[in-house]
């Protein structure tokens, strides 16, 4: 995602690539350059980028309006784009510690409460996790053991040493049960070790730009493991955009098989959003749940109206809710906001 150093633009020739085209605008606004670093694209802390992250941040949010030749940043034909149509606030309803709202086709972000708090976030870590378990291409049927040193506390499934399942239930057991357990030995069907799967973690963070991201075990049992709410929007947008995570984490009820008991463990998703009747006018399409202590209750989902235009869908990320109910609750008066004081207009 970072952006190329700034060159002389007569090193262009007459058609420019978009990326080259965004160079040519970053050259010829002083507002750009003092907002984002010239070699690496990141914004530039203390700056009006405020929530941005680089200099295609910019061009995704308002630069394609802007300019017409930085068109491939703009939302596709037919897409809806929000536009605030009114003033009411939902910001002093609130109780947590940072949260963010983004459109997701777009991305353009609607509403931010401390989206740069650098933040434990306990088990959303499994998203990046499991990202980079699929991104080895380790079939989903292998199968692989659950070993004892995989246990580190917090919610895990409760098997002898070295009990087997395939991998995908093991996917099932990080992404819907939150187990920890499963989440290492998730980590280890990659053949990696622990300090190399995290390095990779790390160097996956550092593509997406993600300078506030850093991991310290696949499992997000370590206060280590932490973001920031809008850091944390462009992991979760990466990750629900893979078709496996999608699945996996909407699933709210799942039987995974222990093939060395030959019996069966029910896996209830964390995210009360996809099975409590009160959010049955809720379409979830993808989220994880996290907890510490120190964190208190953390939230990613995106999620649209369930008879709604599938342009409405948003991404929620929250941190530090107060319990684990309060933390859909607030997505949930996020959400409904967000619907009632925007209008989706097509892009034409």
């Amino acid at each position: 995602m970072s952006t190329a150093a700034v060159f002389p633009a007569a090193v262009f020739a007459q058609e420019v690539s978009p990326r080259d085209a965004l160079t040519l605008i970053y050259q010829s606004r002083p507002d750009l350059q003092r907002a984002f670093d010239a070699q690496t694209g990141l914004a530039i802390a203390g700056t009006n980028a405020g929530f941005l992250l680089d200099l295609e941040d910019w061009a995704t949010q308002y630069g394609w309006m802007e300019h017409p030749e930085l068109k491939i940043y703009a939302p596709t034909q037919g897409d809806g784009v929000p536009v605030r149509t009114s003033a009411e606030e939902i910001e002093s309803s609130i109780q947590a510690q940072a949260y963010l709202v983004m459109d997701r086709s777009t991305g353009k972000i609607l509403t931010v409460k401390n989206e740069n708090k650098v933040w434990p976030i306990a088990s959303l870590t499994k998203l990046m996790t499991a990202s980079v378990v699929l991104d080895h291409d380790v079939l989903l049927n292998k199968t692989a053991s659950v070993l004892n040193t995989d246990n580190v506390g917090g919610a895990r499934l409760y098997v002898n040493d070295g009990d087997e399942f395939t991998v995908e239930d093991l996917f099932y057991a990080t992404l819907v049960g939150s187990a920890n357990n499963a989440a290492n030995a998730l980590a280890r069907t990659t053949g990696l070790s622990r300090a190399e799967f995290v390095q990779e973690m790390n160097a996956r963070a550092k593509v997406l730009n993600l300078v506030r991201t850093q991991y310290v075990d696949p499992t997000g049992i370590e206060l280590g493991n932490v973001s920031t709410a809008r850091e944390m929007a462009r992991v979760a947008q990466m990750a629900f955009s893979q078709d496996s995570l999608q699945r996996f984490t909407t699933t709210a009820t799942k039987y995974i098989s222990d093939l060395s008991q030959g019996t069966t463990k029910k896996m209830t998703n964390t995210n009360w959003m996809l099975w409590k009747p009160e959010y049955d006018d809720l379409y979830v399409t993808g989220g994880k749940t996290g907890y510490l202590i120190e964190s208190g209750w953390n939230l990613v989902v995106s999620l649209r109206p369930m008879e709604g235009d599938a342009d409405k869908e948003l991404l929620i990320v929250l941190f530090g809710a107060d319990s684990r109910g309060d933390s859909f609750i607030n997505a949930d008066r996020l959400a409904t906001w967000a619907w009632e004081t925007h209008e989706w207009q097509k892009v034409q």
